[in-house]
């Protein structure tokens, strides 16, 4: 007890700025537009990838509401196509929209990734 009496002011300040951290890490958490939209608000997505072989996929990327072709794996990472539904004016200057083309791939289909926010359904065991 006389630890105590003896460190009381201590013990309060110590215990009144832990308190006022949690209040202001609290407050920066709500009001933060990054933590905010959790995963609601996600921003970044894999649409859909494509084994090509054993060490590279294609990988169909969005970004808001715009697309971009990545191929990965290998000795280098390469962007194939990029802004794949973007508006005009989200182009960079002088870039003008591709035409569409000819699917590539017509042996397997491109799997979907799977939504992370549906529930899992189990497999059976054989």
């Amino acid at each position: 007890m006389e630890f105590l009496s003896q460190h009381m002011q201590t013990i309060i300040t110590s215990a009144v700025i832990l308190l006022c951290l949690l209040v202001a890490i609290g407050a920066w958490r709500a009001f933060s537009p990054r933590v905010s939209g959790g995963r609601r608000g996600q921003r970044l997505g894999v649409s859909e990838y494509y084994e090509v072989d054993k060490d590279r996929r294609l990988v169909l990327v969005r970004r808001d509401a715009v697309e971009h072709l990545i191929l990965i794996g290998g000795p280098q990472d390469i962007v194939i196509e990029q802004n794949i539904g973007a508006p005009p004016e989200a182009l960079p200057p002088g870039m003008a929209r591709p035409a569409p083309r000819a699917p590539v791939f017509k042996t397997a289909p491109i799997r979907t990734a799977p939504d992370p926010a549906a529930p899992r359904r189990e497999e059976p065991e054989i």
